[in-house]
């Protein structure tokens, strides 16, 4: 179970670095989508620690 957890945790990530290379482009127009995007992914990457420090 924690296989999948961690599977489904990598692909938001994957998702939101997707996300944020397409913000990056115009980075003053999009200057708050990329801050939401970038705290997104410190959360998800914390989660992804404490699953594989278990």
């Amino acid at each position: 179970m924690a296989n999948i957890e961690l599977e489904m945790l990598k692909q938001e990530i994957d998702a939101l670095r997707e996300q944020m290379h397409a913000y990056m482009e115009y980075p003053e127009i999009f200057r708050d989508e990329i801050l939401e995007s970038s705290i997104k992914i410190d959360i998800l990457i914390n989660k992804y620690m404490v699953l594989t420090s278990k």
